[in-house]
């Protein structure tokens, strides 16, 4: 599986992810004798993921004492550079990628990072595209409870069904077969939104959201008791599937320009 970022420093490099959530000064947070960070990680000779730096510009040359020291990571992975680390992997020739949802790499996953090209390979990770069904009417959107696999009780969350296709005409169809096998109604289609990824395991889940207007009631069989229809507004506050705000987000906006 692939990610595609923006590389900042070329070279390739393979190794096992090291990852912390908040920003890092070299400065201060890496100790530049042992190659830990926040004294608790051991980044050298790891693939070193971070949301981006901070802190004084000496943390350029920190990286470049690690590299002449041989406890520098031997690749890193931001969410977005900024000047403090792309000065510290240019100078230390360490590929760097930048522009990665970091929600799809987890601590100890084996990575080959492309600098050149931008790339991140995640070894051992498949993807899996769905389509993603909104369905709304007089304003609301339509949520069921489902059971989500890894962890305990219900979650809301929309219908789902396997992408098998590229073009949009050959989505609709298989969209519309979908609703059609759940949900008795007619469907106008609205909008399609830009995908949402979504980290599982060893799978990632590419969600492809497409937004349907009921235009009449709706037959849900015997499974009325799952349904809701919800105030669109409340999604980000429900307890959710992962990331159905963001999808929801992405077919309104594209529907609204």
């Amino acid at each position: 599986m692939n990610l595609q970022g923006r590389g900042i420093y070329e070279g390739e490099a393979e190794g096992e992810v090291v990852k912390v959530d908040g920003s890092v000064s070299f400065l201060g947070d890496v100790d530049p004798a042992t190659g830990e960070v926040f004294d608790e990680k051991d980044i050298s000779g790891s693939i070193f993921v971070f949301p981006g730096g901070k802190g004084s510009t000496v943390g350029s040359y920190v990286i470049y004492q690690l590299k002449k020291e041989g406890i520098a990571p031997v690749a890193m992975i931001n969410e977005l550079s900024e000047t403090i680390v792309a000065s510290g992997a240019i100078i230390s020739e360490i590929p760097l990628v930048d522009k990665i949802d970091l929600d799809l790499i987890r601590e100890g996953d084996r990575v080959k990072v492309d600098g050149e090209k931008g790339v991140v390979e995640l070894k051992g990770v498949e993807l899996h595209s769905e389509i993603g069904l909104f369905l709304e009417k007089d304003g609301s959107i339509l949520l069921r409870k489902e059971e989500v696999k890894g962890k305990t009780g219900k979650k809301w969350s929309i219908l789902f069904a396997d992408k098998e296709s590229q073009k949009s005409e050959k989505l609709l169809d298989q969209a519309r077969l979908e609703l059609s096998k759940e949900i008795k109604g007619e469907f106008e289609f609205l909008s399609k939104g830009g995908s949402v990824s979504v980290r599982e395991a060893n799978k990632i889940r590419e969600i492809h959201p497409l937004l349907f207007k009921v235009k009449d009631d709706l037959d849900l069989g015997r499974s009325d008791e799952r349904y809701r229809w919800t105030d669109p507004g409340e999604i980000k506050d429900m307890d959710t599937v992962p990331k159905l705000w963001e999808s929801y987000l992405s077919v309104r906006d594209e529907y609204e320009s």
